[in-house]
């Protein structure tokens, strides 16, 4: 049996870039579909609908809630919540409702993958240059430091929106805020009675209707997918080494980071989640990968209502119990 996960106080949990998107030719209402660059990546809105001017109204409040949740949770702008907290000098930081809300999840999602999921790890990616797309190999004493201030073990909940720090650990919600951008999204076009959309924040995808097709990226392959999926309502976000990765001395150096060893995880190519909420799912997708295959499908077939693609590091597909029946042949 699968086993439900607590959310918390959180109820709301969540073009190219890890999918690519198919229309049904046989739909007769007009498709809208427009993108923009958000979240540091390329976000993509598509709405089925007669009323073409409701649909770019809905479309428009759906960017801006996604400009919103940007805003919120960057760590390069001054302004940024995130950003002052990682700046601040206290240790113990009160925070808005909505981030402490999310860091409820992600507490969840680091305990159930044991450490694998952690958004605690500000100083490990800015070591890498993850942060500012000029990543290179740091030296082993520079990733030593920047793990004495990493790990979400340094991170306590309090109540009243409240946490305490241990030391200088600044917090990344890059391994989920698309996800938590999606569903935001969604819940928009919803309010704007938009019955057939499909959102999708690089890769993390989540549509309102059942006839909407993706296509799961191929890792190696580019302009290739490996896997066509049907969401029939649920959501999927993809977490792949080809996403954002340096090469030096025929090694791959990717983006996401093992928070045990302060390196690049090893073991896997991509990782596809399907769940309800795309939040959890844009998290979990990063979990399996630095769980690795047998580990991560182990917690999958523990999760109700969630499956799991996972793509090793030599192509091999491995699926949980329930993936299939979201294949399109």
């Amino acid at each position: 049996m699968k086993k439900a996960i607590a959310y918390g106080v959180l109820v709301i949990v969540l073009f190219f870039i890890g999918f690519f998107i198919a229309q049904n030719s046989e739909s007769e209402t007009k498709t809208v579909k427009q993108t923009q660059i958000l979240l540091g990546t390329v976000v993509d809105i598509q709405v089925r609908d007669y009323d073409e001017q409701k649909v770019h109204d809905a479309i428009k409040k759906a960017f801006a809630e996604v400009k919103r949740i940007d805003d919120l949770f960057t760590t390069y702008n001054e302004e940024s919540p995130v950003w002052k907290l990682n700046h601040s000098s206290d240790s113990i930081i009160t925070v808005d409702e909505e981030i402490y809300d999310l860091m409820v999840l992600c507490d969840s999602l680091w305990r159930i993958s044991e450490g694998s999921f952690d958004v605690a790890i500000e100083s490990l990616i800015h070591a890498w240059g993850f942060d500012d797309k000029s990543p290179e190999l740091p030296a082993d004493e520079e990733i030593k430091s920047a793990l004495n201030e990493s790990c979400w073990d340094k991170i306590r909940l309090l109540v009243e929106r409240r946490f305490h720090r241990t030391g200088k650990t600044g917090l990344n919600f890059g391994a989920i805020a698309k996800g938590y951008a999606v569903d935001r999204a969604i819940e928009i076009l919803k309010q704007a009675k938009i019955k057939e959309a499909l959102v999708n924040a690089g890769g993390e995808i989540k549509s309102i209707g059942n006839d909407w097709v993706i296509g799961v990226r191929h890792p190696r392959e580019i302009n290739s997918i490996i896997k066509s999926i049907k969401l029939k309502g649920m959501s999927a976000a993809t977490s792949g080494d080809y996403e954002n990765y340096f090469e030096k001395n025929d090694v791959r150096y990717h983006h996401i980071l093992d928070p045990k060893t302060g390196y690049p995880s090893k073991g896997l190519q991509s990782v596809t989640i399907i769940h309800k909420h795309n939040t959890f799912a844009d998290g979990l997708a990063t979990a399996v990968f630095v769980m690795g295959t047998n580990k991560g499908i182990e917690l999958i077939e523990e999760l109700n209502d969630t499956e799991a693609m996972v793509i090793d590091d030599q192509g091999k597909i491995f699926y949980s119990s329930g993936f299939k029946k979201f294949l399109i042949d």
